[in-house]
Parts: C-alpha cells; structure tokens; sequence
C-alpha cells in the first residue's frame, strides 16, 4: 500500500521556533507562539492566498515563524522593529518605504508591518521581486494583522529580554559577543539574511581554490573566523544596519555606550608577529603597517614560554573595545619565512585602514585629498568618459605626468579648468559627446576614496539618456542601478541624468522609484553603506 505524502501535515515545530531565541530551553510561553506561527503558516499554505506553489516550503514555514517573533517583539517590547521605524524616520522621513501610511501608528501593531515584514523577507530569501501594492501581499498583511491583535490580551510576555539587552560599560567582550551573534544569525529581522549569506559565503569556499585556506590548512577555524565578519562588519539590507547597529540601537544601556558598540566594525585583521607580553597584555605588531597592539590576554591562551618576539607569527583580527584590543574570531598560528614577511610589509592589500597608526592614517587621508584634488583639477569633472580602455590609461598616464609636474603650484579653491578637455580640444576630439557617456569604460573618483572605473556606468547612462527602452532594459537598468552603484556614485549620477525610465521592474512610474530611492540603495546594495576610507596604502619606509 502507497503511503500517502505528509507535506501538508509537516507544521513547525519547537527546534524552528526556537532558531530565533537567544536561549536553548523552550518552555509554556515558546509553546504559545509556536501555536501561533502554525496557524499563520496554515494561512500561507492555503492555495488561494497566493503563496503556496510560487514560494518554497522553507521560506513560508520561516516567515510564519517570523510574523509570530514580529508579535512576540510587540507584546515584550524588545524594541527590534521599534528601532527599524525609528531608522526608517530618520533616513527616508516616514516609518516605512513603499506603503501607504495614512493610519499608521507606530506604537501598535500595523497592517503594513506586516506587509514590508512579508516583502522584505520572500525578496531576499527567494530572491523574487514582489510587487509592494500587489493584492495577496495586501490581504495577507490584513490577515496578520487581525489573528495578532486579537490576541494582543492573551499573549504572554517575558522580561527576558530586558535582561538579555542590559549592556553594562564593563561587560565581558565575549558576553558582548553573544548578544551581537544573536544580532547576527538570530533575531527575526536580520537572521535570515545573513544566516543565508554565511551559507553561501561557506559553499563559496568550499567551491573555489581559497589561498588563504590553503595556506592555513584549517578549514574549520576559517569557518569560524568568517563568522565575525557578519558579527561586526556585514551591512545587512535593513537599513543597512550592521549586527552592532542593530545592538546599539536595542541596547538597554547609557546612551554614551552606543558609539562604542557601533565602532566594533573597525576591526583589524592579518598577519601579526609577536613581540612579547606583561601580566595582562599580548604584544603584537601589524606585519604590514608595523603597529604594535596590545592584545588583552583573556582573548586567547598562548603558551608564551614557547614563542620567539620577532619571530612567531599567527594570523587573527583584533577589535578594540572601550580602550582594549580583543582577539576575535580564531587564531591561527602562520609559518611564514622572514622573506614572506618582507612582501607582506609591501603587499597593498594586506592591511585595512584601522590597522594603520594615527600618523599613516592623517598621512594617508592627506594623499588621498592631494589625488582627488589633482584628479578634479585636470579632468574637470569628477565623472569622466573614455571611449575605450587604451583612451583610458593615456588619459590616466597623462594626468599622473601633468600633476608631477603642477603638484607645487597652488590651485585655487573650486576652479573648474578641465586640462583634459584642453588635450582633447587640441586633437580634435570631441569631449561633449564622450561627457554624455558616448564611452564605452568611465572613471569615477569616490570622495575621500579614490578612482573607481566601470564599463557599467556608460551603459547605466546610456539606458537612463533613451528616449524609450525595450521591455528587458527596464529592470537591467533598474538593478544594475541599485545593484552595483555606491550611495554617493548613485546620487551623483542621478543629479545629473534624467530618471525616467528608472522603473520598479514590476510596474510603477518613475515617481515610486524616487520616493523610494535611498530605501532601494539600502536594500539592494548595503555593502557600500559604510564609512569612506581611501583606497590607498603606504610602502614601508626604507
């Protein structure tokens, strides 16, 4: 006899409700909620919702999951979504994107919470775009909204939370880091997302040959170090908040504690040799800048009667918090000759800004600004044109040639003398149509960065400068736009082509994506939410 299929019969059960708890031990209260999310994902697998058939299984048994945590952080006010409205308020000047907000409250529970909860979350996970106006996304926010507040009077609430979130200015930095793993992979509005993005970050180094892998040889503690990239520095598309963004802005603590917690991104990491410790301190100097940190021995038990100052080596990061250097993630030990330290103090990319002392840090800055300034003073434009690569690099070597030369001369303030277009007026050429993106690679240089060139944006310019676009170009240009633009190379460009055929690729006029233009920058590309930090990296003096 054929046993029949269980896939409808198959609810959640404890273990997935339990996968957003910052706690082990379920009880009565985890078996209410679990109740709950049950009946909103009975409502989810119904067919004439709209969502059964078109959403994988796994992406609707964790959105019930988390509508019910959305509840849950309502009725014992954690405070998560309290602070996205408060974030949202601050960047966009409304409570949410993309919904009408006519009667909304942003102290109860609220239809289009629900909505941009259901949109945010199948958007990412699935990776499908929704349409935020569309009819089942609508009335199942309706829905949500009704079966929660309901049961607004029955709910149980725990001070739980409350406890979990009191951060203390002496707390232990690895008690600090429980909460900000809980930030990271646990609570509803960000775990999912980088829950998955660590996935895939995994199976990317399974996938490809990694140098680092096969230097170290340990694939499970460079697992574990890569954890702390999503614990302290990952962007995620909320707001692009990081995990200690999130902590700060939750935190039950003073408030002249929450800069500390949101500077935890700043963390260095390479190669360090050991120089020696005290009673309470490891000291190591950066193999590439040659800073010596101090390393709060409580991050790491080495056995410092078998290391050689001056000569062993590990690789780790370091994160300074309040005042002290903490090891964080792993620390592996690194077997390299004196002569691979040699090219490592000369390896551009072996070293982050934070790792430099304060003095390369102002030296670099000012480099930095002498080469924005010697970029804007020849070419005119901060944007520039090229018909192709070999046009490129010409223009490029020219303008490294001309500033050499003119780097003594004092340039006025703001002066918009383009030599570039003189060069180009000289031979002919014509500068007006490659300003227009008639090029096929451009040149963008980044305030306080440095160059940035793109085959992508004469192409962006392109569909953005047509009168009409074929039906395939709406959304290539839309995602290509939000994708791969920083904030201020979107803008930027923005401010200076027509948006018209800027479309949300599931329908809408021009108007929606400008009321919504930062939220998409945030959602689609919140890696380049970050701190400018210049591009360039000093060679160790002779």
């Amino acid at each position: 006899m054929k046993r029949r299929s269980s896939t409808r019969s198959q609810g959640l059960t404890i273990t997935d409700w339990m996968k957003y708890r910052p706690y082990k031990i379920p009880s009565a209260y985890d078996s209410y909620y679990l109740k709950l999310a049950n009946s909103a994902l009975a409502y989810l697998d119904r067919p004439e919702t709209g969502f059964k058939g078109i959403f994988r299984r796994e992406h609707l048994k964790e959105l019930a999951v988390l509508l019910t945590c959305h509840f849950e952080d309502f009725i014992c006010e954690i405070g998560l979504w309290r602070a996205l409205v408060r974030k949202h308020q601050e960047l966009y000047g409304k409570y949410l994107p993309l919904f009408d907000l006519e009667e909304y409250d942003p102290n109860y529970l609220n239809p289009q919470d629900f909505a941009y909860l259901i949109w945010h979350h199948l958007g990412k996970m699935a990776q499908k775009t929704l349409m935020p106006q569309g009819r089942p996304l609508l009335a199942a926010a309706d829905h949500f909204y009704d079966f929660f507040e309901t049961r607004i009077d029955e709910a149980p609430a725990t001070d739980f939370y409350d406890r979990w979130l009191d951060i203390s200015p002496d707390i232990y930095f690895f008690d600090l880091k429980l909460r900000l793993n809980w930030m990271a992979f646990n609570n509803y509005i960000t775990g999912p997302e980088f829950s998955q993005g660590f996935q895939e970050a995994v199976d990317k180094l399974d996938d490809e040959e990694n140098e680092l892998l096969r230097q170290l040889q340990n694939r499970e503690s460079l697992i574990y170090g890569m954890q702390d990239d999503f614990l302290l520095k990952k962007s995620s598309s909320w707001c692009a908040l990081t995990a200690p963004d999130w902590l700060a802005e939750v935190a039950r603590c003073p408030d002249e504690l929450r800069p500390d917690i949101r500077r935890l991104f700043q963390r260095v990491q390479g190669i360090f040799l050991y120089e020696g410790h005290d009673k309470k301190y490891y000291r190591f100097q950066f193999v590439r800048s040659g800073r010596l940190f101090p390393v709060h021995r409580e991050s790491v038990d080495l056995d410092v009667a078998k290391m050689k100052a001056g000569v062993d080596a590990a690789s780790f990061a370091i994160v300074n918090w309040r005042g002290e250097w903490w090891l964080s993630g792993v620390y592996m030990g690194w077997d390299g000759s004196p002569k691979d330290l040699d090219k490592l103090r000369i390896d551009p990319k072996g070293v982050n800004f934070y790792g430099w002392t304060e003095e390369q840090k102002q030296q670099i800055y000012s480099l930095t600004a002498e080469m924005e300034e010697a970029f804007l003073s020849y070419f005119g434009e901060r944007l520039v044109f090229f018909k192709n690569e070999k046009e490129m690099a010409r223009a490029m070597e020219a303008h490294n040639a001309w500033w050499n030369e003119n780097k003594t001369k004092q340039l006025k303030p703001g002066e918009k003398r383009s030599r570039y277009a003189e060069m180009l007026a000289e031979e002919s050429a014509s500068y007006d149509d490659i300003d227009l993106g008639g090029g096929s690679v451009a040149a963008y240089y980044s305030p306080g960065e440095g160059v940035l060139m793109s085959s992508l944006i004469p192409r962006v310019v392109k569909l953005l400068q047509k009168k009409k676009l074929k039906e395939e170009e709406y959304p290539e240009l839309f995602y290509s736009f939000f994708h791969e633009f920083s904030p201020v190379l979107a803008h930027y460009i923005a401010e200076r082509y027509p948006l018209e055929n800027l479309r949300f690729p599931l329908g809408g006029d021009a108007d929606f994506v400008r009321e919504n233009f930062d939220f998409f920058l945030r959602y689609y590309n919140p890696g380049d939410f970050r701190e400018a930090l210049p591009l360039l990296s000093l060679l160790p003096e002779e």
